[in-house]
C-alpha cells in the first residue's frame, strides 16, 4: 500500500497480510511472515483486492503479473501501489514460469530458444514489456 521498494519481516510486522489460499504465497507466509504479520486467506485474490482498497487489510501477497493488473485497474490505480518483491526463495516461489517440449525434440527447443533469444536482441521484447507491464517479466537481461 505504501509503496516501499520490498516487504520484509519488519515491513509487515504487526500488519495484515491477504493471502490466497493453497497458494506458493502461502507457503511463503508459513515460513517468514506468520510470527510478525496476521495472514487473512481469501478464495481468489479479487477478494483480497477488494479488502486491500477498502482498507481492511494492509498487504496483498500474490503473483506479480496478477498485482500489476490489478495495481493499473480502475479499482487499484487509486488506492494502491507496489510494495515490491519479497526475498526469493526458489524453494517455495520456484525458478519461474517456464513452457516445456518433449525430451526428444532438441530441433523445437533450438528454434525456440533462437527465437527468444532474436526478440531480445532486436529490442522487441523490450517494446512489447514497457508496453503492458511495468517490470521485466524476464526476470534477467
Amino acid at each position: 500500500k505504501d509503496g516501499k521498494p520490498g516487504a520484509t519481516a519488519e515491513d509487515v510486522k504487526g500488519k495484515t497480510i491477504g493471502i490466497q489460499v493453497a497458494t506458493i504465497q502461502s507457503a511463503y507466509y508459513a515460513k517468514y511472515f506468520k510470527d510478525v504479520a496476521d495472514e487473512k486467506t481469501y478464495q481468489t485474490l479479487d477478494e483480497a483486492f477488494q479488502d486491500l482498497a477498502a482498507g481492511r487489510i494492509d498487504y496483498v501477497f500474490g503473483d506479480s503479473l496478477v498485482l500489476d493488473t490489478f495495481l493499473k485497474s480502475d479499482a487499484g490505480k487509486d488506492c494502491c501501489a507496489d510494495a515490491g518483491n519479497v526475498a526469493d526463495d526458489p524453494e517455495i516461489l520456484g525458478l519461474g514460469v517456464s513452457g516445456g517440449v518433449r525430451k526428444d525434440d532438441n530441433e523445437l527447443k533450438q528454434k525456440l530458444n533462437a527465437a527468444i533469444a532474436a526478440v531480445r536482441a532486436s529490442g522487441k521484447y523490450d517494446e512489447i514489456t514497457r508496453k503492458y507491464f511495468s517490470f521485466d517479466i524476464y526476470g534477467a537481461k
